[in-house]
């Protein structure tokens, strides 16, 4: 079944939704004939989203980090609607730098946001899809949230939990009706890297130093949620993730080392001096 198939006539909530994924999930599934409840800590730029995309959607003002907000929005959504269908947990932020010289408050914002923002809105569109007997959980993790990221610390280890997250909770799920998956991609031309929280690099040219390139953002989008149509546990892309995942699960030894000499490259290309 086609992801346009999959969206039609669901509800959808999507946190992020102003830009990047966010607002490519958000579109697509408008197009495809889905209910989409767009949500982020940037109002205006959501509201941007919505207009846009026309159709059966609303945009709302949310800060992830904020529990009792994210149970607001998934219960209002709920009695709304009387259901929900999918949740897409996207909102996230990137944080790059040697891990001496990040500072704490970076690593508070990245857990805040990317991994207990996760968890709020998982915990609470769990338990209406329990009690509904059928949903999807949607997590925007990363392939560095199933390899070594180097320069990527902070951002790895909330992808790695994220990950860690869905796998648990779809054992629980399977026996429940509610499906769990992971979105693990390499890198999407979303914004994120260039808005990411750097300590000690050029942004733009840890960007152009990534092997293998970018994927553009219209051909990630339709790929994850192709995924997603499929119940598929974890989705990644491109073709080289595949043989990054699965060096890593036969050889983390060799992979930790080829990480090392990506992580100089990169480095020799993109520190501030």
């Amino acid at each position: 079944m086609s992801y346009e198939e999959t969206f039609k006539d669901k509800i959808v909530i999507i946190t992020g939704a102003a830009s990047g994924l966010g607002l490519g999930f958000a579109t697509e599934i408008a197009k495809a004939g889905g209910t989409v409840v767009a949500s982020d800590i940037d109002l205006a730029g959501v509201q941007k989203t919505v207009d846009a995309i026309g159709g059966n959607a609303e945009a709302h003002e949310l800060d992830v980090r904020d529990s009792a907000a994210v149970a607001a929005l998934v219960d209002s959504t709920v009695e709304k609607h009387g259901r929900l269908d999918f949740i897409f947990n996207n909102a996230g932020i990137a944080v790059q730098g040697y891990v001496e010289e990040i500072p704490i408050e970076d690593w508070d914002a990245i857990i805040d946001i990317n991994l207990k923002g996760v968890a709020y809105g998982t915990s609470a569109a769990y338990r209406h899809m329990v009690k509904q007997g059928h949903g999807h959980i949607v997590n925007t993790a990363s392939l560095a949230g199933l390899t070594p990221a180097p320069l990527l610390a902070p951002y790895s280890t909330v992808k790695f939990g994220v990950v860690g997250m869905c796998d648990s909770l779809r054992v629980e799920a399977q026996s429940k009706g509610v499906y769990v998956t992971a979105l693990c991609p390499g890198f999407i031309d979303t914004g994120i890297y260039e808005n990411s929280r750097s300590t000690g690099f050029d942004k733009s040219k840890a960007r152009d130093a990534i092997p293998g390139g970018i994927v553009s953002l219209d051909k990630g989008v339709k790929t994850l949620l192709n995924g997603v149509a499929k119940k598929k546990r974890v989705v990644t892309l491109p073709w080289f993730a595949h043989f990054l995942i699965l060096s890593y699960k036969l050889t983390p030894n060799t992979s930790i080392r080829v990480s090392g000499r990506f992580a100089a490259m990169q480095a020799k290309k993109a520190r501030l001096r």
